[in-house]
């Protein structure tokens, strides 16, 4: 019989990565606490409309969908956020605001498995639900910046602004916004200048605004919100195909595009998040073609990239957001990312040594003492006790096999006189100890860490 391999795109994770990989968990862990975040969980799969509803029918072709037994829909998550959302709108919805809440799960996506990318993968990330706009992107900026600082690096972080690109994709016709912001999200750059060839001159000013980059980047988008505005006071934004862009069947405009549109050519909230950011100590980049390629991104957008790993960078993603409503909750928006942890465990950068268990050594007459000892050891150390039934010697045999750095000895003649024998495996010197004085001794382990 051949030996079942492991599902394309997936990995098994030897007990040393795993190890590494818990390090640099309970370290982001520790962090999340620290600055007031919760854990939540959500199921592995879901009913298919939550992820449908949030990203389109096209992300069919991206995910592990199918029918259970009952002829329902559903979809192994490829993503945390919308279920966070779900679990959200449906248990806290009337909680006091606001909600820090933060995930770690593995995720699956059916895509050609390459470096960097998997078909089952793993997702850390945070949510600032119904917090003030720029006092929660500040923050949770700052947070996943001291988060990828936990597992020992450095991020490269470019920051972006929506409200003024809405504001240019409100006067381009509707059935190519879409197709506009995915060019500005994939940086096809000669494809979206001809996309807008056919439109108002005004809008041109979309390919100057995504070159914006750097210091000097947000007093230009200023210069082009001021133009854009004075284009529009004057009724020269252009005929569209919808002149009331965000108008429901009543004509009265959704409170969401309203407060968008009203605060588009705006840039105040996002100046008070870029000042909020340098009060936290934080480096960032602005980058107006940072875009998220999602539509309900509506505010401050932001990604992280890394040295080290090749073409695929970016190792986190966010912004803000509104996603509640589209779950059938009460409009909320929220600050939140998603980290990539299968890149960052590609760069992380974890010191420390594993301490090695301790061999508990006994002779076959004192079993029952033995397993009490070794009960008593494992509240301080790491402990393995001998489950093959070998001589005393062959139990040392595998204790320095399995390099260990301690035994403990155990025999009749030791339980007579209350003092057991801590050997040195590596020098072979032994000394008889009481079980408390070898639980002190042996209690000083050394333990691997992140290095900030």
């Amino acid at each position: 019989m051949s030996i079942i391999q492991r599902p394309r795109g997936t990995r098994d994770f030897l007990p040393e990565e795993t190890w590494r990989r818990s390090l640099a968990r309970n370290a982001m862990q520790e962090v999340l606490e620290h600055w007031g975040y919760r854990e939540v969980a959500t199921p592995t799969f879901e009913h298919l409309e939550l992820f449908t509803e949030k990203s389109g029918a096209s992300v069919l072709e991206e995910i592990y969908a199918f029918q259970d037994k009952g002829g329902r829909d559903i979809a192994l998550r490829p993503e945390l956020t919308a279920p966070v959302m779900r679990l959200y709108v449906s248990e806290l919805q009337n909680s006091p605001k606001p909600i820090r809440l933060y995930y770690f799960g593995n995720c699956f996506r059916y895509e050609r498995p390459q470096k960097g990318r998997f078909r089952e993968f793993w997702q850390l990330g945070a949510e600032l639900i119904g917090g003030a706009r720029p006092d929660s992107e500040a923050e949770a900026i700052a947070l996943a910046d001291q988060l990828i600082r936990s597992a020992g690096i450095r991020g490269e972080i470019h920051l972006g602004y929506l409200g003024l690109i809405r504001a240019f994709l409100e006067r381009i016709q509707e059935d190519k916004r879409a197709a506009a912001m995915r060019m500005i999200d994939k940086k096809e750059r000669s494809l979206l200048a001809e996309l807008l060839e056919d439109q108002d001159q005004d809008v041109l000013g979309l390919l100057e605004l995504i070159d914006l980059k750097g210091n000097a980047a947000l007093d230009k988008a200023r210069e082009i919100a001021q133009e854009l505005e004075l284009n529009k006071a004057a009724g020269r934004a252009g005929a569209i195909a919808d002149p009331k862009p965000g108008l429901q069947a009543d004509g009265r405009r959704s409170a969401r595009t309203a407060r968008a549109v009203d605060s588009q050519l705006r840039l105040d909230e996002f100046q008070e998040t870029v000042d909020l950011l340098q009060a936290y100590g934080v480096d960032f980049h602005i980058d107006f073609e940072i875009v998220r390629g999602l539509d309900y991104y509506s505010g401050t957008v932001f990604e992280i990239y890394a040295q080290g790993l090749g073409a695929q960078r970016q190792i986190c993603g966010g912004g803000t957001y509104e996603l509640a409503s589209l779950f059938g909750g009460k409009e909320t928006f929220s600050t939140g990312f998603g980290l990539g942890f299968d890149r960052i465990m590609q760069i992380a950068r974890i010191v420390g040594e594993r301490a090695p268990p301790t061999f508990l050594i006994y002779s076959p007459d004192v079993k029952p003492d033995a397993v009490r000892i070794a009960l008593s050891l494992r509240r301080s150390v790491p402990t393995v006790l001998d489950v093959m039934g070998r001589s005393m010697k062959a139990q040392l045999k595998a204790a320095s096999g399995a390099g260990a750095k301690y035994a403990v000895i155990v025999g009749r003649e030791e339980l007579d006189s209350g003092k057991l024998l801590l050997r040195d495996m590596s020098s072979g010197e032994q000394e008889a100890l009481t079980l408390e004085e070898i639980e002190g001794r042996l209690g000083q382990t050394v333990s691997g860490a992140p290095k900030r």
